[in-house]
């Protein structure tokens, strides 16, 4: 057998083309066995529903896990098989035994998509497709159903937990209660304390301060009456002096001075008589003054010659200063007894009070304790009050929606058109799956004459001679009848190839799933 000789691109679409009856033969047979099968796929409808997570910004953890776990459960078989038995889905596989295979299906049909807003899942969509829009709207809303039995899980939850709040929120404000009596007790009882202290305190305070002022005040008096004594015997002593002394009035030195003063008037009054008027006040005034010292001078003299004692001499003045002393003494000495008779009295009627030895005083009473105990339930309540908003919020209603979780916002509703397949998609497949099986029929088919001597160029090509004339080839009628015959019977088989290969293909198609599986896809 000659080796292969290459050939140029244009001698293989030659070569091919040679064969151009297999390959539209395979590729009309092709089309139409998938035009079959594209028809055969049911309509599919879906229902499908969006939910919004509707958890608190504090709580992220939690919900990212109830989103899980809500949408994992959507997916497992317990969930699902009660499905399709109720709705009877998935007829052939049940009838078959095969529930693991529909409930496969079953989760190709169920599609959740997942909104993120950052690392906080902020909706879902909840999906299902199926031939029968009412089992399409059915299953949907068994489906969205689960997450409204994951918010009645959490309601129940939160209000088992609101009623923990609630008793435990009882109980500390009676304990606070109960603790906030026995603080008042105590609080009474250290004031009481205290104020027998502070009188305590205050009646000591004031019988030493009343003590050591009677004990001052006696040491005053004491002075005092010495003091006086001994003034009084001064004045003993001056007393002759004074009688004893000569008796010259006009040597006193008051009585010089009053005529010093009434010559320096005199002498004024000469020059305001100069300059003014007799009704001059100052005038007036000199000698109103010159009067007065005339007085005072004739008085002198008559109180001289009346007693017959000189009153401005020395002694005298030294005798009357005694006398002035004594009289202060004595009325020192006087307020002195009085203010000593009044510390006694209140002595006398204050309660007898030992400094050495105090009466016992209970100390505060504090419980260390029991503030610690207060602080750390005051604590425990704030954080139970905070909690107990925490669980009203999280029960109330949000953005106008229902109360909970997962937010119903659009229910499924039941489809009017189908949503899949796309048939136009899956017709294109086909055409460039039949395009490519056609070009490997006619590749396959023409390949073994590649080895052939079929012209010239072969012959040149294995013989390394060249073709000097060509001989062409001659066929008697005989031959050319059998020849026609022959290419008839050969057209006629390809056509009943194509005729079985349509149904063939069709099976084989059916077996490998290809537009089955699109049509799930689109």
């Amino acid at each position: 057998m000659p080796s292969f000789r290459p050939r140029s691109f244009t001698e293989y679409i030659q070569l091919i083309w040679q064969r151009k009856l297999v390959f539209f033969l395979v590729v009309m047979a092709m089309l139409l066995a998938t035009f079959v099968i594209v028809r055969r796929i049911p309509d599919q409808y879906q229902s499908k529903a969006s939910i919004v997570v509707a958890g608190s910004q504090d709580d992220r953890a939690a919900t990212a896990a109830r989103v899980t776990t809500t949408t994992e459960k959507l997916y497992s078989r317990a969930f699902l098989e009660p499905l399709i038995l109720r709705h009877n889905l998935y007829s052939k596989e049940v009838e078959r035994g095969a529930m693991e295979v529909a409930v496969s299906h079953m989760r190709k049909d169920i599609k959740v998509d997942t909104k993120y807003r950052g690392d906080y899942v902020e909706s879902l969509t909840i999906a299902y497709r199926n031939p029968n829009p009412e089992a399409a709207q059915a299953v949907a809303n068994d489906l969205v159903d689960a997450f409204g039995t994951m918010n009645q899980a959490v309601a129940g939850r939160l209000d088992e937990q609101s009623s923990q709040v609630n008793q435990e929120l009882g109980e500390l404000e009676a304990r606070l209660a109960q603790l906030g009596q026995q603080r008042a007790i105590a609080s009474a009882r250290n004031r009481a304390a205290a104020q027998s202290r502070g009188s305590f305190d205050m009646n000591r305070a004031q019988r030493q301060a009343a003590e050591s002022s009677v004990e001052a005040l006696t040491d005053k008096q004491y002075a005092l009456q010495q003091q006086i004594a001994e003034t009084k015997r001064q004045i003993a002593e001056q007393e002759p002096l004074v009688k004893s002394a000569p008796r010259d009035m006009k040597s006193g030195s008051s009585y010089g001075v009053l005529l010093v003063r009434k010559a320096e008037l005199e002498a004024q009054l000469k020059d305001y008589q100069s300059q003014y008027t007799d009704k001059n006040p100052k005038v007036v005034q000199a000698q109103t003054q010159i009067a007065e010292l005339n007085r005072q001078i004739a008085a002198l003299n008559s109180s001289g010659e009346s007693n017959g004692a000189t009153v401005d001499s020395a002694e005298a003045r030294e005798l009357r200063a005694l006398q002035r002393e004594l009289a202060n003494k004595q009325t020192e000495l006087a307020v002195v007894e009085r203010e000593l008779g009044r510390k006694q009295k209140t002595l006398t009627s204050a309660p007898s009070v030992s400094v050495a030895a105090p009466p016992a005083v209970s100390a505060p009473i504090t419980d260390i304790a029991s503030e610690t105990s207060t602080d750390r339930l005051g604590d425990r309540y704030t954080y139970l009050l905070r909690r107990q908003d925490e669980l009203r919020q999280m029960r109330s209603a949000t953005a106008g929606l229902d109360p909970g979780i997962f937010q119903i916002v659009d229910r499924p509703a039941l489809p009017q058109s189908p949503a899949g397949p796309d048939r136009t998609k899956m017709h294109l497949i086909g055409l460039v799956i039949a395009l490519a099986l056609g070009l490997l029929a006619a590749i396959a088919t023409q390949a073994p004459r590649l080895f052939e001597v079929r012209d010239d160029r072969d012959v040149n090509y294995y013989l390394g001679a060249p073709v000097i004339a060509l001989i062409p080839e001659s066929f008697t009628p005989a031959e050319r009848g059998r020849r026609r015959t022959m290419m008839l019977a050969r057209r006629g088989l390809l056509l009943l190839l194509g005729v079985i290969l349509v149904p063939g293909l069709i099976l084989l198609l059916n077996q490998i799933g290809l537009f089955q599986l699109l049509a799930g896809r689109w």
